[in-house]
């Protein structure tokens, strides 16, 4: 499969190649492979591309944090509190319903054209889809577990650490998947819009120079970055899945 992927990239390349140098679009419309290449290594080489890069990274990484341990915060308490759930559960459902990126008006408003803006975005993004999936992940624990651990005097934060989260993990990393991807692209689109540094700007900046070899970059850069965490996070889930079948293996 992996061999498969290679060789449809590859041929997606030659094909980007070969019609830039038919010339079959104007050179500054669609720049070739190599020409994206040439200005990746000159961005990295000269720091301005590690230097906004960096500063989209630990804007996204604290956003992303934040949000995530927000979400699956809430989402636990709502899947163990009747109370928590019905007072939070319709919040959660109108403010899931605005995309993030819909509230930076609002957000520049409150917060300005500050590092607050696009940390806020992110924490938005992952906050609230994390809460969700976390419920969900809760609500699908086998209740015939839960009360053979609560029969053997398991209660709250012990019933929680050893039943609920080792049983609803898989799809709370699942969600982490998902959503650390969408925090990048909400990051990606508040520096376009309100800010004066990282990728998006960068994009944004080079953009309004026709400077489309250097958008190309920026974009590759972006979507390697996503992959990577992707694949870090689906390492981690199947890490995760394969030691709790051993260890129900061993159990049983």
């Amino acid at each position: 499969m992996r061999a498969r992927s290679l060789i449809a990239v590859a041929a997606l390349l030659a094909a980007w190649e070969l019609v830039a140098r038919l010339k079959l679009a104007p050179s500054f419309l669609l720049p070739s492979v190599s020409e994206v290449v040439a200005c990746l290594i000159g961005l990295v080489s000269t720091g301005v591309l590690t230097h906004h890069y960096l500063t989209s990274l630990v804007r996204w990484l604290l956003g992303f944090t934040a949000g995530s341990a927000v979400g699956v915060g809430l989402g636990l308490g709502m899947g163990l509190s009747r109370g928590l759930h019905d007072s939070a559960f319709p919040l959660i459902g109108v403010i899931y319903a605005v995309p993030a990126v819909a509230w930076i008006p609002l957000l520049l408003v409150w917060l300005g054209l500050s590092e607050a803006l696009p940390i806020a975005v992110v924490f938005l993004c992952s906050s609230i889809p994390l809460a969700i999936v976390t419920l969900t992940a809760v609500r699908e624990v086998s209740r015939e577990v839960v009360d053979v651990a609560r029969t053997l005097g398991a209660r709250g934060l012990d019933l929680l650490a050893t039943i609920m989260v080792p049983q609803a993990l898989p799809t709370i990393l699942s969600g982490l998947k998902v959503e650390a991807g969408m925090a990048w692209r909400s990051c990606f689109v508040a520096e376009m819009v309100a800010m004066s540094s990282g990728l998006g700007f960068l994009a944004m900046e080079a953009s309004s120079m026709l400077r489309v070899d250097v958008v190309m970059a920026v974009v590759t850069v972006l979507a390697a970055s996503n992959y990577v965490f992707h694949a870090l996070f689906e390492k981690l889930e199947v890490a995760l899945l394969r030691r709790r079948e051993g260890l129900w293996s061993r159990s049983s």
